[in-house]
């Protein structure tokens, strides 16, 4: 486990030719007089990307490399793919790097290269927080998906689920930094490799020709850029004499589909459907969204305002990292909406709402887990800066108004079954017809009966929103002065419609979604707790509200993935009541085509950005956005693996 998510920044400088230089490794990140030239060379022709971009057709085409740096090579590489692929095609650009530039330098670096600005300016908007892990940057404008992890590069690469065409191996000279150039990295260089991946690398270093040859590469030398003399080249020989490495993730949570991507239909149309439907529709799927309500987000996603609020923890696991890196997604993805008036980026305020949180807070503190731009402590409270407030209900609505989203209100699903290519749904009396169907409805599981119970749990919750022009003057002032999100054992969101929106209780074993003054009581007593303003029980009577039921699991993580038979799974994996740590390579039956994305609880505005992102990656067989060990704690599968451990089934 890691003891911090900080990264250490790059000692590097800026020399009077305004190339940037690392202090760290004595080495240029690039040659001024022919640096757009020696990447083309090295990397674009040696891969042969012209010609293989030219080919795609409906493809996705996949790029590693080992060192980002200024991201001259992704620059150079995105604006070949620009100029050669078909419209139909997706690059996928994967790298890694241990000491991530700052935003400021990475802009300094970039400027000069004035060819490619307009690429670099995007790539700037969109360039990461410094934090340790997996990185997803979206630039569906442009046909392309960036994934950085910002780390060590033979940790990144294991914790990476992708097929690699094609490897760029950069990064500064083996002889400057050997340390990068490890068995472990080689190892996972083949992992992540097929018969027609191929590498480059402007170095003809031994140390790189040894370790990729003894993990099946051929390679070859050729003339090297400029007044280099050698550079090395080659392709993956997958064949019996090929040892293959595979991956540490136990077979049973391994979740790549094998039917082709057909007709989709996703049920719901709150959080967890409208970013799922969307993550498809961006890549050109079609997709049809079924709500049984007769209007968008008639859950939990209904309310009129909401806040992204992660709950971070003090210590690194991989929940803790699911949620970190989906806090970080979360915050690029709404930015797109905030002169749409659905997202403010405007911080959040979390007060200790007793003792017990009070201490948990200064474990936080004393950990320094998190770089200060993503959370800190001031005087006892903590501070998320990238907080801000959302409308969930207005964000599903935008979301599902894309053009390859179909919705169908009033239309419930009552039955699935599977067909020879698919399956069979039921609604109001008609049966239809798809390849792919997703359960994104939130306490509606009854359709997976056939196959699989799911240990979620509704739990009731109202908010409230009472109009600020009903609170004495001072008050009103107070009520309109304060600017970030305040969390304690409630919340309160600044202003909107110059209104308070507060809440939220949290009500359990109560289906009832019946708004009473007792709850609306319960919220005020919180809200005279977040904010030094004049309200008492009185004010009840003045608020309204709504109520619905979060979908909450046992174990507090989301499920999203694929879908097996609970009796397939203990028929396969029985010798895991005996040895808990008995392995297999055999996946295990899936109920293909059958997806889950729910139970987001109270964090759903933080999780299902990024969860959809996953799905939709999975769905499509492009590189997934969560690192391994995040994908098994979200895969269906965790609770039969759970029971079978402990003996209980």
């Amino acid at each position: 486990m890691l003891t911090s998510y900080r990264l250490e920044a790059p000692t590097l400088h800026f020399g009077d030719d305004g190339v940037p230089r690392s202090a760290t490794f004595d080495d240029v990140y690039f040659d001024k007089e022919a640096g757009l030239a020696e990447t083309r060379y090295v990397f674009l022709e040696h891969n042969r990307l012209t010609e293989r971009f030219g080919s795609l057709l409906n493809r996705n085409f996949t790029i590693a490399e080992t060192g980002f740096g200024t991201g001259l090579n992704f620059l150079c590489a995105l604006e070949c793919f620009l100029q050669h692929a078909p419209d139909t095609s997706w690059l996928h650009f994967v790298s890694v790097e241990k000491y991530p530039l700052s935003k400021a330098s990475l802009t300094q670096s970039l400027a000069m290269w004035p060819s490619l600005q307009p690429l670099a300016d995007e790539l700037i908007a969109h360039y990461p927080q410094q934090c340790h892990g997996l990185h997803r940057v979206e630039l569906p404008q442009l046909r392309t998906t960036l994934t950085l992890w910002f780390g060590e590069a033979s940790e990144g690469f294991t914790a990476l689920d992708a097929q690699v065409d094609a490897w760029f191996l950069d990064g500064f000279a083996p002889s400057k930094n050997p340390d990068m150039w490890s068995d472990q990295l080689f190892q996972q260089i083949n992992r992540l490799s097929h018969s027609d991946t191929t590498f480059a690398t402007f170095t003809a270093a031994g140390i790189v020709r040894r370790g990729l040859q003894s993990h099946g590469f051929q390679v070859q030398k050729v003339k090297g850029f400029g007044h280099k003399r050698e550079m090395m080249i080659g392709q993956f020989l997958e064949d019996e004499q090929t040892t293959r490495y595979s991956s540490t993730q136990p077979a049973w949570f391994a979740s790549r589909p094998l039917r082709p991507m057909g007709k989709v239909i996703v049920i719901g149309s709150g959080l967890a459907g409208a970013t799922t439907a969307h993550a498809l529709a961006q890549k050109n799927i079609a997709v049809e969204v079924w709500e049984q309500a007769d209007h968008i987000a008639a859950g939990a996603s209904g309310n009129e305002q909401g806040m992204l609020y992660p709950k971070l923890g003090a210590s690194d696991t991989p929940v803790n990292r699911l949620y970190l890196s989906s806090y970080l997604y979360a915050h690029n993805f709404y930015q797109q909406y905030a002169d749409k008036s659905i997202w403010q980026h405007c911080g959040l305020t979390q007060l200790p709402k007793d003792d017990a949180e009070q201490l948990k807070f200064e474990k936080i503190t004393r950990a320094e887990l998190y770089p200060d731009a993503i959370l800190k402590a001031v005087d006892g409270k903590l501070i998320l800066p990238l907080s801000g407030w959302v409308r969930p209900k207005a964000l599903c609505e935008t979301l599902l108004s894309h053009a390859n989203i179909t919705v169908h209100l009033n239309r419930p699903l009552e039955q699935i079954k599977t067909t020879t290519e698919g399956f069979e749904l039921l609604s109001n009396q008609h049966t239809y017809h798809c390849n792919q169907v997703i359960l994104c409805t939130a306490n509606q599981q009854d359709a997976l009966a056939p196959w699989t119970l799911l240990p979620t749990k509704p739990i009731r919750g109202q908010v409230s929103q009472l109009p600020i022009s009903t609170l004495d003057i001072p008050s009103q002032v107070k009520a309109r002065e304060f600017k970030q999100v305040i969390c304690a054992d409630g919340y309160v969101s600044p202003a909107l419609d110059d209104q308070l929106n507060f809440g939220a209780t949290y009500d359990l074993k109560n289906e009832d979604l019946t708004v009473t003054g007792t709850s609306h009581s319960e919220n005020i007593s919180k809200l005279a707790d977040l904010l030094p303003i004049d309200v008492n029980e009185s004010h009840s009577s003045l608020c309204q509200g709504r109520a619905s039921l979060r979908c909450t699991v046992s174990d507090y993580t989301p499920i999203v993935g694929p879908v097996s038979a609970t009796a397939s799974l203990i028929n396969a994996l029985g010798p895991l009541r005996t040895n808990a740590k008995w392995q297999t390579n055999e996946e295990v039956e899936k109920i293909e085509g059958l997806y889950v994305n729910l139970g987001h609880g109270s964090r759903g505005l933080v999780s299902t950005p990024l969860c959809a992102n996953y799905l939709a990656s999975l769905m499509l067989g492009e590189p997934l956005p969560i690192e391994t060990a995040v994908t098994d704690a979200l895969h269906p599968n965790r609770f039969t693996i759970r029971k079978l451990k402990r003996g209980e089934v």
